[in-house]
């Protein structure tokens, strides 16, 4: 009957509608159709048939009713049981592997009837698990083919909803079941394992010193057919003398009980012992000569190597050999590479091929063609040294870093305990102690190389010194290549650091399966149930080797998750900025508090190189000093270099700046910096050194005052400036010439950029020589020819606008009578002379101060009628125009509207409308009124305040003073001291403030005591008040 049963439930569950989606329906609804009746039937019989023969297959599952899920809950135990439970004399594990392949066989019928079902008659699976989830399934008549829903697509309501809920609800109780009653029957195991466990601890405590002996007598016998040079062999015996090392020392088994078979196994064990220890060095030594100390294979032996000195307990003494080993590698390397017998090895290599090449012959030695081929002779050996330095320092770091990823990664399959945990638990050799900073991030590779730094820091000290420095300049000139040697050998380091072991199973040496010797753990692994017996830190990494029981593994034993992080693979070189800011180059680097690493030979390197830039300074600006037939001392202009000399320092910038090219100097384009640095501390010595050689006669001495040419003092700085120039242009020109135009047209990026580095490095020397010659040379000179035209400006109010001829209107202005010829001679004179990039800062300097000059005077005419108005509308046209020749004479391109921010210029014309402003028209409009207006014109925001003041003036009655006559100072006078020589206007527009406060005070007083003011208008002194606070606070930033 229940075979009857279950076959009527499978034909039900064969007749329920095709699999079938809301999605889908409604992409493909068109395309897909019901098979018909007779498919149907037949699935429907072959799913019962194969549902029959599992329940006649298995007993089990109709005795116990297994197949209805109202039964109790002990069903599925009962059912274990009964499988467990046999009649025969076969012992409880093998009955446990019978029922354990009875399973996998039911697994496997189950497995067979789900995919038939499923390939079959797939709607009778997933289409009542849609139902179910409140999703509408359409079918399709096969008689007229019209499609209809099982359900109308407006029912889906909260009642159904609600029912669904239900059903998921009764489905969660039914599992919160099952899993209570599994965690019930786990309790009772639990407790019934406990009780059995206690009786047996106290058998195993009666019976440990038997046990002892049996176990050393086990481990005696597996030394017996070990063979040591088999790795596998040593691996195993390594254990076996430890567990046997570790039992002889217990003090049950110790020489005091004198127990006869432990003394009969005791000499073996200790002749085995020495056996593995000795087998052990021998791989080590191995390891330390190899030449393929990165291959797969090397890291694998490496590995078990260390296991076996894990096993014997040895392991940190093992690992400081192994790093000792490699320390002394490098320090050979370093000490024969910096050594006086390299160096003058190198010297007279150098120096023999020379002459070779020049036919045998020293005196051609002192030839310049033949120093140059010394020079780079000696560049190439030198070059070729230094790789050959860095090529045995990196093999010897590259043992260092396997051994620090095989600690890392390496960890004991029993104890779970990582091997790098072993060696930073030990303490740490004395050698070592001033080397090891971070107690809480151990790495034996930072030991390595913090020490090598040091001792390498050490070489060079005493090198440098050797016989009081003989060799100090052989030294310094090793540092180009043994920087770019240096980064070559961090580049590779550090890619090989980034790569890590790739896919090297170190778990297990003897195992070529990443899955483990056992082939267990890993193999649980399924992505689609989400199971892993990967750690969270080993996830990140992807496909990486686990040994067979990873899974037992806890995150605390796995080791440090922060530090897998540290092998990720990469096969990307890293780029230049990643090796200047590692630690390893931190460290070669050095520093002034360690002096470890190359930090002393690029102190000296950059000595000698500031040596060879400052050697010219000696000659530079000598004192010129005579002596007359008295035997007295006459002094004279300093002497000045000659092109001779300023061409040597164009020399010897490029010549520095090329030992940072590759082809050139051996060097790395990063030192660029480096050496700019140096270039610019010797520009700042020669511009001190230049301070001797300007005249120093003060501004009354720069000129004749008789015809406006300049002085023999003057001529002397203009030649001054000159050589300043020149030394500017070779610090502009030096980017280009030395890292671009010997490689023209195939100019990298890499090269590109360092001209663009260099350029900027080298910015600060033109900003210090550029300050120089603007403070001795250009200052001096700006405001002697600012005070001349000032002079000439300042004639303006001798009458120059009082009697006008209108009759010939032909007749010069005054600015073609006095202001244009005289800026003609300036530019002649002076301006021409003098080098064009300073020219054109000479006449910014003077077109600035002669425009607010000259608008600062015309404000001061009075009384300003409409002739004198149109007169000096002129002028200022005529003004405009001599500025145009005056800085087109002066080789500068700037536009005058370009001076000054455009300040100046802007002024200018806003005078032309300020001369015709007619405010004062309306005599009925108020002081007040009247301020309002004018602060609205449009050129009031272009005027300074003391202008608009001063052009008031021009309109106030007589008693109202002007300021210059306040002041009882000449106009002209007045008129320099809003502006001062070098062009600075903030002090005077204060000052103008105050006078006219004071001129406006002085007038209320008068107009009380005098009922006649004269002509003009009263309302100015009340405008000025109203108008100049207004104006100030415009103008404040």
């Amino acid at each position: 009957q229940s075979d009857h049963k279950e076959i009527d439930l499978a034909m039900e569950a064969t007749q329920q509608p095709p699999l079938a989606s809301s999605e889908s329906i409604g992409r493909n609804g068109e395309s897909r159709r019901k098979p018909n009746l007779t498919q149907q039937q037949s699935s429907a019989a072959q799913a019962a048939s194969s549902l029959a023969l599992l329940l006649r297959e298995d007993p089990f599952l109709t005795k116990l009713d297994m197949h209805l899920s109202a039964k109790g809950d002990e069903t599925p135990f009962a059912y274990a049981a009964s499988l467990l439970e046999t009649s025969d004399s076969r012992s409880h594990q093998q009955c446990a592997e019978d029922a354990l392949g009875e399973v996998g066989r039911k697994l496997a019928l189950v497995e067979s009837l789900a995919e038939r079902v499923s390939r079959t008659s797939p709607e009778a699976v997933a289409a009542p698990l849609l139902r179910l989830h409140g999703h509408v399934i359409e079918e399709e008549d096969e008689e007229d083919g019209t499609e209809h829903s099982t359900s109308d697509s407006g029912t889906s309501t909260l009642v159904a909803t609600r029912e669904r809920c239900d059903r998921l609800k009764r489905q969660a109780e039914v599992l919160e079941g099952v899993a209570t009653r599994v965690e019930s029957s786990l309790g009772r195991g639990l407790s019934r394992m406990e009780k059995a466990t206690s009786r047996l601890s106290c058998v195993l405590q009666l019976s440990a010193t038997l046990k002892m002996t049996l176990r050393l007598q086990f481990e005696a016998s597996k030394l017996e057919g070990f063979y040591l040079d088999d790795l596998r062999d040593l691996t195993r015996a390594a254990a076996s003398v430890a567990v046997i090392e570790d039992l002889l020392s217990k003090p049950e088994l110790s020489k005091g009980h004198k127990i006869d078979v432990v003394e009969a196994i005791r000499p073996q064990a200790e002749k085995t012992a020495a056996a593995v220890r000795k087998a052990a060095e021998a791989l080590l030594a191995e390891h330390h000569a190899s030449d393929s100390a990165s291959s797969a294979g090397a890291v694998i032996k490496l590995g078990a190597t260390l296991q076996v000195y894990f096993h014997l307990g040895e392991l940190p003494q093992a690992a400081w050999t192994a790093i000792n080993h490699a320390l002394s590698a490098a320090g050979k390397a370093t000490s024969e590479f910096l050594s006086p017998t390299t160096l003058s090895r190198l010297n007279d290599t150098a120096t023999t091929e020379v002459k070779l090449a020049a036919g045998g012959s020293s005196k051609k030695l002192s030839d310049a063609n033949a120093q140059r081929a010394l020079k780079k002779k000696l560049t190439e050996l030198r070059a070729e040294a230094a790789n050959k330095w860095a090529s045995e320092i990196s093999e010897s770091s590259m043992h260092a870093w396997n051994l620090h990823q095989v600690l890392c990664r390496k960890s004991d399959p029993v104890s779970r305990q990582l091997f790098v945990d072993v060696v930073s638990a030990a303490s740490l050799p004395e050698k070592f102690e001033d080397v090891q900073t971070k107690e809480d991030d151990f790495s034996i590779f930072s030991v390595y190389w913090g020490y090598l730094c040091q001792k390498m820091g050490d070489r060079l000290k005493h090198v440098l010194e050797y016989e009081n420095g003989k060799f100090a300049k052989d030294v310094s000139a090793l540092y180009p290549t043994v920087r770019s040697a240096s980064i070559k050998m961090l580049a590779s380091l550090n890619d090989t650091m980034q790569a890590g072991l790739g896919a090297v199973s170190l778990e297990d040496a003897t195992s070529t399966s990443s899955n483990g010797v056992l082939g267990g753990s890993a193999g649980l692994d399924d992505t689609f149930l989400k199971w892993s017996t990967m750690t969270e830190s080993h996830q990140g990494l992807g496909h990486v080797p686990v040994s067979a029981d990873t899974w037992t593994t806890s995150k605390t034993m796995a080791g440090d998750a922060d530090r897998s992080t540290n092998f990720k693979t990469s096969g990307i070189t890293m780029s230049m900025s990643a090796v200047f800011n590692s630690s390893e180059w931190m460290a070669l680097q050095g520093s002034h508090a360690s002096s470890s690493g190359l930090y002393r030979l690029q102190l000296a390197f950059l000595e000698a190189s500031s040596q060879r830039l400052c050697a010219p300074l000696q000659y530079m600006f000598p004192d010129n000093v005579t002596v007359d037939e008295m035997g007295n001392a006459i002094s004279h202009l300093p002497l000045l270099p000659s092109r001779h000399d300023v061409q040597k320092f164009d020399i010897n910038i490029r010549q520095e700046l090329s030992l940072a090219d590759p082809r050139e100097g051996g060097g790395d384009l990063s030192s660029v910096t480096m050496i700019a640095e140096n270039v610019i501390n010797m520009i700042s010595q020669f511009c001190e050194q230049a301070k001797n050689g300007v005249s120093h006669v003060g501004e009354d001495g720069l000129f004749n005052a008789s015809d406006d040419t300049p002085s023999e003092a003057l001529l002397h700085d203009m030649k001054v400036s000159k050589i300043m120039s020149a030394m500017a242009k070779s610090l502009r020109t030096a980017p280009e010439k030395v890292f671009l135009e010997p490689y023209r047209p195939a100019v990298t990026s890499k090269l590109e950029d360092a001209a663009n580095i260099c350029e900027q490095a080298l910015r600060p020397g033109l900003l210090e020589i550029e300050k120089f010659v603007k403070k001795n040379i250009l200052g001096p000179l700006s405001r002697v020819l600012n005070r001349r035209i000032a002079e000439a400006i300042g004639r303006m109010h001798y009458g120059s606008y009082l009697h006008t001829d209108t009759s010939d209107p032909d007749a010069p202005s005054f600015v073609q009578k006095h202001i244009s010829g005289l800026f003609d001679r300036l530019a002649v004179l002076h301006l021409s002379k003098l080098p064009p990039e300073y020219a054109s800062v000479v006449a910014s300097a003077v077109v600035t101060y002669a425009l607010y000059t000259f608008v600062s005077n015309v404000a001061l005419i009075r009384p300003l009628e409409e002739a004198t108005k149109l007169h000096v509308t002129q002028d200022l046209a005529d003004f405009e125009l001599a500025l145009e020749q005056f800085i087109v004479k002066s080789g500068s391109s700037e536009h005058l509207s370009e001076i000054g921010n455009g300040k100046p210029y802007a002024e200018l014309r806003a005078m032309r409308n300020m001369l015709f402003w007619t405010g004062l028209e309306d005599t009925s409009r108020s002081a007040t009124a009247i301020a309002k207006s004018l602060l609205r014109e449009v050129w009031i925001k272009d005027v300074r305040p003391s202008t608009v003041f001063h052009f008031l003036f021009s309109f106030a009655p007589s008693l109202l003073s002007s300021p210059h006559h306040f002041k009882k100072v000449k106009a002209e006078e007045y008129a320099q001291s809003l502006q001062s020589l070098s062009g600075e206007i903030e002090e005077g527009e204060a000052s103008a403030w105050m006078t006219t406060m004071a001129c406006s005070d002085s007038y209320k007083q008068r107009e009380s005591a005098h009922q006649e003011t004269g002509e003009g208008d009263k309302r100015i002194a009340s405008i000025l008040m109203s108008l100049g606070p207004e104006l100030l606070r415009r103008r404040r930033p």
